[in-house]
């Protein structure tokens, strides 16, 4: 079965899919896949993309064959290796890259070696690939019986993917870019930070998804690395549809306005790295100010994109519920219930369920003999158990007020060697500035994203109180464990 739905379709496949990047009004021909019908391939294989010609109606993927090649609506199928899964006689493997190299995530997955390299040979050439970063994700077709590899994806966005196949062990694997249909949709907000950064977020039309995308942009950046109630932002962002679905959403620009003090400016920029001097020890893409300048830390991230730190490492702490001198060994982020949790570097799962005064608790062993604590959490993101590994911004639970608290929050601990230390030492800063050579591009960049800027109203921020920053968290949901 396996080899009947790769032989014939995994490279036709292939060749339907290779077609440019086209905006939302443009039209695509759709002879090449006109004989294509719903019984060659299951359902769950094609996601389509209905490209109008003024018109709006939609329809299913199983009348494809039925549409006149001058049809108004058009659509193309995209193949993907997952809807493999529902085939009997294939194992779907799955995973991300991390740190490790492809070769070596594919080991990891339970890749045999002879497969590894039938795939490392397909993608020897892919500058992509072969220099990724650890966020990207693979999907990997195999035979259940026979262990060889009938096709793979390797994903480093919703619209960088590159997929290969080929239905026997002497054929080799074909590697092809999805040229997708991508649609960029440019959004503009303003908003007043407040307690509730998400609710705010959500008032401003934005999606939930920008605020880790902020958090992103301004990680670093002095006082702006946490913003705090009665801050104001201006954000310039583009949502990117891939084949009519949303799949993400990217800040382009950032305006940080704190109450008192300067604004602050942050602007997203792409290197063109294969250029002659280029750098390439620098970052492919990240948010510089207008001076072109980068602030970046080591391995750890707040846990809690954002959030305020409502109480923090002190060994002598009067504690809020027992009113007695005990040491608060580690530090506490203010946030509503539900609010996503995310591991601050990569590591091994320790342990995750009841401990107690601690509630539901994640750790996380890291390397340097560090790990990580995550406690009151709510619940805990699917899946997790001990063992598994984590990569960094890995969701691992939710906000909550299990165990011993006077309310919602994350307290979030470290220790080294066994024993607590303040996470704050854990920074390890450091500032980046863009070469000669990017300069006059960033530059121009900048220019048209501060114009995009300044058209946005920025609104007042009379009546948005920003609590007092002390180390106990009277004003804040949540109190300490």
């Amino acid at each position: 079965m396996a080899l009947g739905i790769l032989g014939g379709l995994v490279l036709l496949g292939l060749v339907l899919i290779a077609r440019g990047p086209q905006t939302a009004t443009g039209a695509r021909g759709v002879s090449a896949v006109a004989a294509l019908t719903s019984a060659e391939l299951p359902a769950a294989a094609l996601t389509t993309h209905l490209v109008t010609d003024g018109g709006a109606n939609a329809a299913s993927p199983a009348g494809l064959a039925a549409l006149p090649a001058d049809a108004g609506p058009k659509f193309v199928p995209v193949w993907r290796v997952a809807a493999l899964e529902r085939d009997p006689g294939v194992e779907i493997v799955k995973g991300t890259r991390g740190v490790h190299s492809f070769a070596s995530a594919l080991a990891q997955a339970g890749i045999t070696k002879a497969e590894i390299r039938r795939i490392t040979h397909a993608t020897d050439d892919i500058r992509r690939i072969e220099h990724g970063v650890p966020k990207d994700s693979f999907v990997v077709a195999r035979d259940r019986t026979k262990g060889t590899v009938l096709a793979f994806e390797y994903i480093a966005s919703p619209t960088e993917i590159w997929q290969a196949g080929g239905g026997k062990v002497e054929d080799g694997l074909a590697t092809k870019k999805l040229e997708l249909f991508v649609e960029k949709k440019r959004t503009q907000a303003a908003l007043v930070v407040t307690a509730d950064l998400a609710k705010a977020i959500a008032a401003a039309g934005l999606r939930e998804e920008a605020v880790e995308e902020i958090d992103d942009a301004l990680d670093g950046h002095g006082d702006a690395a946490v913003v705090k109630p009665g801050v104001r932002l201006r954000v310039i962002g583009d949502e990117e549809w891939v084949e009519g679905a949303f799949a993400r959403y990217r800040v382009e620009a950032v305006e940080y306005v704190p109450k008192t003090g300067d604004r602050l400016r942050v602007y997203y920029y792409e290197r063109d790295t294969s250029a002659e001097g280029s750098h390439r020890h620098m970052p492919r893409a990240g948010f510089y100010d207008a001076k072109g300048q980068q602030p970046f830390r080591g391995t750890f991230r707040s846990p809690v994109p954002l959030a305020r730190i409502t109480s923090r490492f002190n060994p002598k702490r009067m504690h809020p519920v027992l009113h007695v001198v005990m040491p608060h060994n580690g530090i506490d982020f203010g946030a509503t219930t539900g609010t996503p949790v995310f591991a601050a570097s990569s590591g091994t799962v320790h342990s995750a369920g009841d401990s107690g005064p601690c509630g539901n608790m994640v750790q996380i062993d890291h390397t340097s003999n560090l790990s990580t604590a995550y406690c009151h959490l709510s619940r805990f993101a699917a899946g997790i158990h001990a063992g598994q590994h984590v990569e960094a911004r890995q969701l691992v639970g939710y906000v909550g007020q299990t165990g011993r608290v006077t309310g919602p929050h994350l307290h979030f601990a470290v220790k080294r060697g066994g024993t607590f230390i303040d996470p704050m030492g854990l920074k390890m800063d450091g500032v980046r500035t863009l070469p000669p050579s990017d300069r006059e591009v960033f530059a121009k960049r900048r220019a048209e994203l501060d114009v995009a800027l300044e058209t946005v109203t920025l609104p007042s921020a009379d009546g948005v109180a920003a609590p007092d920053d002390k180390d106990e968290n009277k004003d804040e949901p949540g109190g300490e464990e």
